[in-house]
């Protein structure tokens, strides 16, 4: 079971090198996030975008890099995918719109099941292992059949990571269902139908899913607390918010990777650090 981006690492080193079609390539600290996955061996880079802009970011780069002079890189980077030329998608300069608008046609062969999702990968200081947040940049507002879906594309996921059985969490408010709160009917109905197959619980609260200890002063019975490790958000707000507020005040490390397609696809925040890039990298490269 991966339960740092260490061991995450080390699980990415012993396969295959893979190759990642990396989408508007035009970023400092994109290249540096992709020349430290190429010096370890791990994968190789084709850099779509702006060529002369690439170059000269290249300039004191020795690495190799095959570069693609591209006006269209999202459409040239799933062709590349298409003639089996690189392996995985990373979202450099572009908006996550224009590449799953790329990624969503029916032409472009990528759509694999009903429904890709964002999970967030977080490591914190106070927490045994890696929690995974969903999903906070790709739907915008989850039904019951939104998050089954995402039930199951992360499970799949999830064991690349050697996590055969996750624990989900619905996150809401509180632990009862009630109708002032839609979440939590939600979470309520999506716990009832999916408790055979997983390991979920919900409505659950964070500071329950957390710890065990605040499952007993809260009179609750819990399979989960404090061994979560799925925090299924409310909605997308939720889920962006919580991620950011972690790594900002928390200081915890973090990645991102879009899951349900064909292949992996590697999703940043302009303003992501060079090392939150490189473990989003290795969540892609799973």
């Amino acid at each position: 079971m991966v339960s740092s981006f260490n061991e995450l690492l080390a699980l990415v080193q012993n396969k295959p090198t893979r190759r990642v079609a990396l989408v508007a390539a035009e970023d400092p600290d994109l290249i540096k996030a992709a020349a430290k996955t190429q010096a370890l061996g791990l994968a190789e880079f084709i850099l779509l975008g702006d060529a002369p802009k690439i170059t000269d970011i290249l300039e004191n780069t020795e690495l190799p890099f095959e570069i693609i002079d591209s006006r269209s890189p999202a459409a040239d980077s799933i062709r590349l995918i298409q003639e089996n030329r690189a392996d995985l998608l990373m979202k450099g300069k572009i908006t996550t719109g224009e590449l799953l608008k790329e990624v969503l046609k029916k032409e472009s062969g990528l759509r694999q099941g009903q429904l890709l999702n964002h999970i967030a990968a977080i490591e914190s200081p106070h927490y045994h292992k890696l929690l995974f947040i969903s999903d906070g940049g790709i739907n915008l507002s989850f039904d019951e059949q939104t998050f089954e879906y995402m039930i199951r594309n992360i499970s799949d996921y999830l064991k690349r990571l050697e996590i055969a059985e996750p624990r989900f969490g619905m996150m809401t408010l509180v632990e009862n269902v009630t109708e002032a709160i839609p979440e939590t009917v939600i979470a309520g109905n999506v716990v009832e139908k999916m408790k055979a197959e997983f390991r979920i619980e919900g409505p659950i609260a964070p500071d329950v899913a957390l710890s065990a200890k605040a499952a007993i002063k809260k009179g609750l019975e819990s399979d989960i607390a404090g061994e979560v490790d799925v925090f299924l958000m409310p909605n997308t707000t939720a889920a962006n918010h919580l991620v950011k507020g972690l790594v900002t005040l928390g200081g915890c490390k973090h990645g991102g990777v879009i899951v349900g397609a064909k292949v992996p696809i590697i999703l940043i925040s302009r303003s992501d650090s060079v090392e939150a890039k490189f473990h989003s990298i290795l969540l892609g490269l799973v």
